[in-house]
């Protein structure tokens, strides 16, 4: 700081000849400087566009030492001007004791982004980082920052603690079950390297908790372990992860097990309670193409797990139509959108009534979204004879119907109804001619339909 000091009181009564932007060059650095002096806040600093002003900055901090402050010297590392760089690369190396664990393990993202740049001249500082970490009298503190952290920070260390923690089991356990995906899938790998009978507790523990994409990995590393892998395939084929299932599917046939008969055992006991257990026999009867029993399918139906209800839909054929009518009412979006793209498979002869009735009922409660999708069951030229029959119904309504007709007559470009009689649309286009010639509905949105 006396240093700085000094510097400032030079510059202020340095007295040789300079250009004026020289002059405001010199009057902005010692204002920043000696504001900064003051204040003590030389990070912002560190970033200016004035070279000098970054190298006084990185100096001071040296003297300033915090988390931020590495942070910032961290960044220096790849400034353009050698010298910062190396003042930098200085700096830092104070921070290199097991008495800054938690600067260091603040500044794990700057870190991580310094090595992704792949800088011959970073490896120095990033392996000493590294050895630092690693170090025995600071293990608990950096295990216990592994838990809590994501991301790539997340990854790093835990190839570091892998490295030289001495109870690999129980890192290996927590890392099975950490929030971090990645850390979950390299724990996986990890395990693959152990002797069988450590692994092997490890790997059934984590095949039961969530994530499917972990549990696959789980699933794949864990059956060359087992004596008998039969139990553990046959409990996946009725598992509610269809990845899960998918897997049991392909190898039930080189374990001699019947995925049909898995099914049928399964179908002869009592109705399922809880929702994973609904979704696996859902699952396993929809890919195995198994149709299941009324009974089953009012109850899944009928289910409190909308992801269950969902899941039913596609069991629902042309005889459930009133299942998948009633589906229509169901509160959760994703099972309306399910009912509506299996009732989009049915003729239209088998949804017409309850469809029509659906329309009629609620048509001005239910929201713009689902009216839509609601019309687009109809061929294209009954959605505007639903629409003409309303407004010829509702003659206290038919400037709102009007509007309908008219908004569907600018909405098609290229009609495709193969179910819609010739006869039939020569009278839907006679009378949406009636509703021209009254003003009702565009000349031009009436062209777009009656060629």
């Amino acid at each position: 700081m006396l240093s700085i000091r000094g510097w400032l009181t030079r510059l202020k009564n340095h007295e040789a000849p300079v250009t004026q932007w020289e002059a405001q060059r010199r009057e902005e650095a010692a204002r920043l400087l000696g504001n900064a002096e003051e204040s003590g806040d030389w990070i912002a600093l560190t970033t200016h566009y004035n070279g000098f002003i970054r190298e006084v900055a990185v100096r001071a901090l040296r003297d300033q030492p915090s988390p931020e402050a590495l942070a910032a010297l961290i960044d220096r590392l790849n400034d353009w001007v050698p010298q910062i760089r190396e003042l930098a690369a200085e700096s830092l190396n104070h921070y290199l004791s097991p008495s800054y664990v938690q600067a260091l393990l603040f500044v794990l993202e700057p870190l991580m982004a310094l090595a992704s740049r792949q800088r011959a001249d970073h490896g120095p500082t990033l392996m000493a980082v590294r050895k630092v970490l690693q170090t025995a009298e600071i293990h608990d503190d950096v295990y216990a920052n592994f838990l809590a952290r994501q991301s790539s920070p997340a990854r790093y260390l835990f190839t570091l603690l892998l490295e030289k923690d001495v109870d690999t089991q129980t890192l290996l356990r927590d890392s099975l079950a950490h929030r971090e995906l990645t850390v979950r899938l390299a724990a996986v790998a990890a395990c693959q390297g152990l002797p069988a009978a450590q692994a092997l507790p490890l790997l059934r523990e984590a095949l039961f908790r969530p994530g499917a994409k972990v549990r696959v990995c789980v699933m794949r590393a864990l059956l060359p372990l087992l004596e008998n892998p039969q139990p553990v395939l046959r409990t996946a084929l009725l598992d509610d992860s269809r990845s899960i299932r998918t897997l049991a599917l392909w190898l039930a046939p080189k374990h001699d097990i019947d995925a049909r008969a898995i099914l049928a055992e399964r179908l002869t006991q009592g109705l399922p309670t809880a929702k994973r257990d609904w979704l696996g026999v859902l699952g396993l009867a929809a890919e195995l193409d198994v149709e299941l029993e009324h009974r089953w399918l009012t109850a899944a139906a009928r289910s409190n797990y909308p992801s269950v209800r969902q899941a039913t839909m596609t069991h629902l054929g042309e005889g459930q139509s009133v299942e998948l009518l009633s589906a229509l009412d169901d509160l959760s979006s994703t099972v309306f959108l399910a009912a509506v793209a299996q009732l989009n498979k049915h003729s239209w002869a088998s949804v017409k009534t309850g469809l029509d009735a659906k329309l009629d009922k609620d048509w001005h409660e239910l929201s713009e979204k689902r009216r839509h999708a609601l019309m687009r069951l109809r061929p294209q030229w009954q959605q505007v004879a639903y629409l003409l029959a309303r407004l010829t119904a509702e003659p206290a309504a038919q400037t709102l119907w009007a509007k309908r007709v008219d908004l569907w007559c600018e909405e098609q470009y290229q009609i495709v109804d193969p179910v819609t009689s010739r006869a039939e649309r020569g009278k839907l286009i006679e009378q949406l001619r009636d509703l021209t010639s009254k003003g009702l509905i565009s000349s031009a949105n009436f062209a777009r339909v009656s060629d």
